[in-house]
This record gives structure tokens, sequence and C-alpha cells, in this order.
């Protein structure tokens, strides 16, 4: 089944059912049975799962590198840390990222072509425009951040590194608001191929630039963590510009290049900021309760270990749960253009679908990860005191791994539906309400240090998990106007 983006608007009937794109199921030819419905959202989903799990991959580079050099449990903290910050940017861009997920496949649904193409070129202009606005921002403060984030009993070096790391990998951002624009826009049209195949060039050029500039090969200078955020930073770069080229042709939706499609409209940045901000503040709210729970293991006992294990163990853990993310985005394309061709009972199958999908993957992955937690953690680092910590957190984590499925595909369902506020007020209660209180008594108050980090992360997304499925199951989501 073809998944790009002019088959999105077929102008006339697909007379061959292997050649019909993912708008013919959902408009043309309505699923019936269950076995359809399934295998629809398992065509739309496996390239969205690949595509995560390049990117987990991709993630995982700076970590595979950096965990071997003199001064590991320095470098991971120092890179884990500042993959914070840049998973901070990257919640920011998701005000864009899912506004315009939301508005294209609605109308794709709804095969509006002129509409999907000026929310597509809004979209760009705006992401620009953040990118440019926030990359000064934070570039400015990376030194402040970094050393508010590993201070306490952190020692300085960590912090050091981490602000080179940023030095560079913050030149990106403009980048990266655009990147997301992008992929919201290839969400939005049901095309989950065009993204996979861009993740394997920006897979290949991160890990060729980590292993030429990390270590010196090839009579290049070694520079280390500054190497690191280099490959990161280029990996990026050229990812989004794979992406300006691929919505140009034929395939993609080059009438979003329109010069009237791209001309600032505040009209348009309202109305995909008013869908895709509360996503942006679900994300931004969960990033910086991640950055306030690192802040708390930086001044446990364990400290730099401590954070390190964290890094790993949400690297490795990353395996297992973008499966989920990829569920997440075709139900976010499923849901979205169903709503937009008047169908919200197809929505619903197709987001159930999607989530039980989901949750089976990824509870076989965390049976996976909870057997093998010591091998996937030493293959990050020969620290054995950073081993311990990041098994430990593996195995915890892996009895949440179901739930956070739930979480992750139905958020993804109600995104496409555009309703996000209320996904982002139980955010706001399992993190700050539950995990980071719940962290500091179990961390200090009862001593358990770095397991008692591992129990509330764990606590939170169980609870974050249930929620979630019954705010989806009230169904008011098939009200929201966008």
């Amino acid at each position: 089944m073809s998944l790009q983006g002019e088959e999105a608007f077929p102008l006339e009937p697909v007379s061959e059912p292997a050649e019909a794109s993912i708008e013919t199921h959902l408009v043309a030819r309505p699923a019936q049975s269950g076995r359809e419905v399934h295998t629809v959202v398992w065509q739309l989903a496996w390239p969205a799962v690949a595509t995560m799990l390049l990117q987990t991959f991709n993630g995982l580079m700076d970590t595979l590198f950096v965990g071997h050099l003199p001064y590991a449990a320095q470098a991971l903290a120092a890179t884990g840390v500042g993959g914070q910050v840049i998973f901070l940017l990257i919640s920011l861009a998701m005000g864009v990222s899912v506004g315009s997920t939301a508005l294209v496949a609605r109308f794709v649904g709804a095969k509006e072509r002129e509409e999907a193409a000026q929310a597509s070129g809004q979209s760009l202009t705006l992401g620009l425009a953040m990118g440019l606005l926030f990359g000064l921002l934070f570039f400015g403060f990376r030194g402040v951040m970094a050393h508010l984030l590993l201070g306490g009993e952190a020692d300085a070096l960590s912090a050091r590194l981490c602000e080179q790391f940023l030095h560079v990998a913050l030149l990106a951002t403009p980048c990266i608001f655009l990147l997301n624009a992008l992929m919201g826009v290839f969400r939005g049209l049901g095309d989950t191929r065009t993204p996979l195949r861009i993740q394997w060039a920006m897979i290949a050029i991160h890990m060729s630039l980590d292993w030429l500039l990390i270590y010196g090969h090839l009579g290049l200078p070694k520079l280390g963590i500054f190497g690191a955020g280099t490959a990161l930073a280029s990996s990026i770069t050229v990812g989004t510009a794979l992406y300006l080229v691929a919505l140009g042709k034929p395939a993609g939706l080059p009438d979003a290049y329109r010069i009237e499609h791209l001309l600032p409209d505040t009209r348009w940045w309202l109305r995909i900021l008013r869908v895709g901000i509360p996503a942006s503040v679900n994300a931004v709210i969960r990033q910086l309760g991640m950055m306030s729970f690192t802040g708390m293991l930086a001044r446990a006992a364990t400290a730099s270990a401590g954070i390190a294990a964290l890094n790993i163990g949400i690297r490795a853990e990353a395996i297992a749960f973008m499966p989920g993310v990829g569920y997440s985005v075709a139900a976010q394309a499923l849901v979205g253009q169903s709503l937009g061709a008047g169908d919200s009972k197809r929505a619903e199958r197709f987001a159930y679908a999607a989530m039980w999908q989901g949750v089976g993957i990824m509870t076989m992955m965390a049976a996976i990860f909870y057997l093998c937690a010591r091998s996937f953690a030493g293959l990050f680092t020969g620290d054995a005191s950073v081993i311990a910590l990041g098994s430990d957190y593996l195995r915890v984590n892996a009895f949440s791994e179901p739930f956070l499925a739930l979480a992750m595909v139905l958020t993804g369902g109600l995104q496409g539906a555009g309703d996000t506020m209320r996904p982002t007020l139980i955010t706001i209660l399992t993190m700050w309400l539950i995990r980071l209180p719940l962290a500091w008594w179990l961390i200090f108050r009862l001593g358990l240090q770095t397991h008692g980090a591992w129990l509330s992360m764990a606590v939170s997304t169980i609870l974050t998990g249930l929620l979630m499925f019954a705010l989806f199951r009230g169904g008011s989501w098939k009200k929201v106007t966008v």
C-alpha cells in the first residue's frame, strides 16, 4: 500500500486495491471488519515504528560513543542533560507539529487539498520563526542550564562538558523546529515511509560524524563531547533539508511552497497554535519535570552515576517505547482523517486497534528488557556502578511499559482529533503532583536513592496510562473542532 503524500488526494477512484492510498481506506472504502481495521493500522504504523526505532538509535549514537571516553560517567551525564535540553526544544516545537498534523489530516479526510497546502506552508513559516526565537534564547542561557541541572554534588567537569555539547548542538535549533513542522505535515498526509527513508540518512550522518569527530579518526581532530554535539546538529540539519526536498516533490505537497501559503498569516498561526500549544505545553511540562527529576538525582548520594544511569535507562528503554510513538503517529493520522471524513466511529476503532497493537509490542519488549537489563546497560559503559543503577532502572520500569503504551497511543488519537488540553492536565497531575513529590520522598526521606526514583517513575506512568484510557473512552474528543 502506497502512503505517499500525493496519493492522499486521489482525484479519481483507485481501481487497484494494492495501490490504494491511506485516504482510500479511510474515505472511499471504509474498513468494515476488525481484521481490516488492524491491517490498515499496521500498514500505516510499521514505517512509523521503524522510523521511531531508528530515531531512537540516532539518539543513542552520542551515548554509545561517549560512554567509552576516559571520563565516561561525566560524559554520559553531560550528553544526557544536553539531550534533555534538546528534547525540551522538541517539546516546544510540538506546538507546530501537532497543530499541523491535526489540520492537515482533517483537510486530507475532507479532500480539501488547497487548505492542506495552506496549513503546511504556514506551519513551515511558523516553525522557522519560533526556531530562530528559541534558538537565540537557549544559546544565550546554555551555560546556566548546564550548571543548574548538573549542580549539587556532580563535579564541575560534567557541567563544562554539557556546555560544550550544547554550544554546537543548539545551533541546529531553527532546523529542529522546521524538522518537527515537516514531520507533522507528513503525518497528516498519512505518509510514514518518507520519514523512514530520511531517518536512515540522518543515522548514517550522525554515526559517521560521531566516529570521526569524537575520537579523531582519519586525521580529523579529536573533539570529544564537542564532536558529539557537532554530529547531532549536522544530522538534524541534513534531515531538515531532505524533508524540504521531499515535500516539494510531486509525491509530497509542492503547493505548500506557493508564496501566498508561506507569507506569515497570523490567523493561520493562531489556528495551528490553538491546537498545538496545549500539546506543546504537555510535552514541555513533562520535559521540565524530567529535568527537575534529574536535578534531584544530581543531589542524591550517587550524583553523576545516577544521572548517567538515568540517561542509559531512558535511551535503552526507548527501544521498547518507540513502537508506542509509532502507533501514536498512526493514531493521529487515522483519527484526524476519519473525523475529517465525518466518521467518528471509525476513528474510535482505528485508535483502539493502534492501542492494542502498541500494548502487545511494548509488553514483549518490556519482558526482554527485564530479563536482559544488565546486558543492555553494559552496552553503553563499562562503569560497574552505572551498569548496576541502569539495570535496576530497566527492571523497575518494565512493569509500567503496557500502561505507557496506553498513554502514548491514545494521546496520539486525542491529538489527531485536536483534543490537546485535557491530556496536558493529566500530565500536570501525574508528573508534578505525583512523580516529583513521590521521588523526593523515596529518595531523601526513605533513603532509597535511585531505586526510589525509578519506583516513582513507574507509579506515575501506570497512573497516566489509566487516566488517558478513561479520558479517551469518555468520547468527548469526537466533538472537537480544529
